[in-house]
């Protein structure tokens, strides 16, 4: 195959000092040949896009550094060299041709080899959708490494289809995920091919934002992923005229599918993960997820996941798992956990996970059915090793839900079977600190604001108390009613101090500031609020609901639901305080028509019988990582007739690709990496 070569930015002397120098590193071991074709579609059906202009570029906390320059041959071939890619680096390509205007994304395992077209342009969109800015993506280091994974998840670089994770289960055809990519590429595509005029300008029109049309099939699949619910027939039909990538979503997957499983609501993105890791002498897991609880990440981007029961019964289970930034399981590598996790007295965790200043992880055991004890609290050292006994950290425990730690170490414990509110000193167990009872019942959540402050929410008396600590003990600053029989549970803070708490009684999220005061009317639903129970808000200060759904699950579809949080220059235009952002089905994940399959390529409900076509279930928490991802808990299946008695504990996580600010991991208020 005969390659272009191409000139390179001044035979790279602009460039020396943009890139690190390694002592006694010739030109060849410090530079990489890079060779890639800009199509219309994957090799199969490609049409070449010849004389496009291709810059490569790095990507980092400044600027975007150019690294090379090419223009494509009449085959779409070019060629670069580029200086060697250091591991942690983050690279990109933009290739441009009039209004056509694709991406990819790459990292240092990457073959040098890469095919730029409509599915890794889908692909790069949707990862760095909080970090593009027209042509320039910019962000840190760790923040970028994260986002660049999760474009892994969706697409294969060298080859500009979909990738193995989409085509496979969890997801497969078993979620819309890998069609839904195929139908946004093919909607890029009838731009790109040139099907008349037309198609162009109704892309553009129909993507474009605050009342000014996109001018670049980049600009529109961007503007594509940050309203995902707009205008989703008119985007939906342009799939139609030209369709080089396959399997696309087909007419009874659309938004106007008969079947609620499959309709398209919005153009998001998931990525559904559901391996824990490793595996006994016949490749089963040791611990299967069973009801993931909550979530905690930390500094580099793993989440730690509570696993509530023993996956197919309703026995508790004595293990959690820890996944990498794209949703695969840490492998222990670098002093990484080995996930999963055991030991230290897990039993039957619900609720109840947290971080403290030295990286430990706490998590409150709930115990469910007759097991014993009956509630503790175990501790994790950063690389996984268990730091409490066997039995856990009891003291005066019981069914232990929220669990965080403050900015000195003090270990918050919400006390469900006794009403109590407990902490532990400097995170010492042995100590004579007493606990917190009052008129209020069932304590469930705790949130730490940036001066230390605790905020507890009560399901059972439906209220919520702040407290400080003091050295003799908690002290109540005020409790404020959340309705009546609201049953209120998950709470988040956010950049301004203020507390949003769930009330799955009345399928609404109050919100009061740090002296009590409601903000605005108060109480706030609409955006498929359904039953909530898990809530977090982003650095932009949009709220980010996960729902339960109500005791009838049977017809129910799943969802995330956003809300305009208090900065609203961040909200669309017209958007007041506490006003839905999605539409009123929420954000789903539609089915692609193949039964849910657990990760032992079971049915979720077991062997004979009747499926599930509920690939995002009933969700405890949710949860925004450094790039911006949405992660959503899978607690509890689908179908009301497994609660408690058969088999309840639901399988996995969704991640919603991008939609979200980034927030740094850490303790108080949610802030950007």
């Amino acid at each position: 195959m005969k390659i272009i070569k191409l000139a390179v930015v001044a035979a790279f002397t602009a460039l020396a000092g943009a890139s690190p120098v390694i002592a006694g590193c010739t030109q060849n071991a410090c530079s990489t040949r890079w060779a890639g074709v800009v199509s219309s579609g994957p090799q199969a059906s490609a049409q070449p896009v010849p004389g496009a202009n291709v810059s490569i570029y790095r990507a980092g906390a400044g600027a975007p550094v150019l690294l090379a320059q090419a223009v494509t041959n009449g085959r779409g071939e070019f060629s670069a060299v580029v200086p060697k890619q250091a591991a942690t680096e983050v690279r990109y390509a933009i290739a441009t041709s009039m209004r056509t205007e694709l991406m990819t994304v790459m990292v240092a395992s990457d073959a040098p080899q890469v095919r730029i077209d409509e599915m890794t342009t889908v692909a790069s969109a949707y990862a760095m959708a909080q970090f593009i800015d027209g042509k320039q993506v910019t962000g840190k280091a760790l923040p970028l490494q994260v986002a660049a994974a999760m474009f892994h998840n969706l697409a294969a670089p060298a080859d500009g289809v979909v990738s193995p994770v989409l085509r496979t289960s969890p997801n497969g055809d078993e979620t819309n995920a890998r069609r839904l990519m195929a139908t946004l590429s093919n909607v890029l595509a009838g731009c790109v091919r040139g099907q008349a005029q037309s198609g162009c300008q109704l892309l553009f029109s129909a993507t474009g934002i605050y009342g000014r049309w996109s001018n670049t099939t980049l600009d529109a699949i961007i503007a594509i992923s940050r309203q995902p619910a707009r205008n989703v027939r008119r985007i939906f039909a342009l799939g139609d005229g030209v369709q080089p990538f396959q399997p696309a979503l087909l007419p009874s997957q659309g938004p106007d599918a008969p079947d609620e499983l499959m309709r398209l609501d919005a153009f998001t993105l998931a990525v559904k993960v559901n391996r824990t890791g490793r595996t006994n002498a016949r490749g089963q897991e040791l611990c299967p997820f069973g009801g993931t609880g909550n979530l905690v990440f930390d500094d580099k981007g793993y989440a730690w996941i509570t696993n509530n029961v023993v996956q197919g019964t309703p026995d508790s289970a004595n293990c959690f798992a820890v996944l990498k930034p794209d949703g695969t399981p840490a492998d222990g590598t670098n002093g990484t956990p080995s996930s999963p996790l055991f030991g230290g007295g897990v039993l039957g965790q619900g609720f109840g996970i947290g971080r403290d200043p030295s990286g430990n992880i706490w998590s409150g055991n709930f115990g469910w059915g007759d097991a014993l004890p009956n509630g503790s609290v175990s501790k994790f050292s950063p690389s996984g090793k268990p730091l409490s006994p066997p039995a856990g950290f009891v003291s005066t425990l019981d069914r232990v839900q929220g669990t965080t730690s403050d900015q000195d170490g003090n270990i918050w414990m919400a006390s469900y079977g006794n009403n109590a509110v407990l902490v532990f000193p400097k995170g010492n167990p042995y100590t004579a600190y007493p606990a917190y009872v009052d008129d209020n019942t069932s304590p469930f959540h705790i949130v730490i604001d940036d001066k230390g402050a605790g905020y507890v929410s009560y399901t059972g008396s439906s209220t919520m108390s702040k407290f400080i600590m003091t050295p003799t003990g908690l002290v109540k600053q005020f409790t404020v009613g959340l309705g009546t029989d609201t049953h209120p549970k998950g709470m988040a803070l956010d950049t301004r101090g203020n507390v949003w708490a769930t009330a799955g009684g009345a399928s609404v999220i109050y919100a009061y500031d740090s002296k009590g005061r409601p903000l605005g009317a108060g109480a706030f639903g609409g955006g498929g609020i359904t039953g909530p129970w898990g809530v977090s808000v982003d650095s932009h200060d949009t709220v980010w609901v996960a729902n339960f759904g109500p005791p009838e699950q049977l017809s129910l579809k799943y969802r995330l639901s956003q809300l305009c949080g208090v900065t609203t220059r961040y909200c669309p235009a017209g958007t007041r305080l506490g006003d839905p952002i999605t539409p009123d089905t929420g954000y789903t994940l539609p089915s692609g028509g193949a039964q849910v399959l657990l990760a032992n390529g079971k049915p979720l409900y077991g062997e004979g019988n009747p499926p599930s076509y509920k690939p995002l279930m009933r969700a405890t928490v949710t949860q925004v990582d450094m790039a911006g991802n949405v992660w959503v808990t899978n607690n509890w299946k689908p179908s009301g007739l497994n609660d408690l008695l058969l088999n309840p504990g639901g399988d996995g996580m969704v991640i919603f690709v991008g939609l979200a600010a980034p927030v740094k991991p850490g303790i108080g208020l949610p802030k950007a990496p």
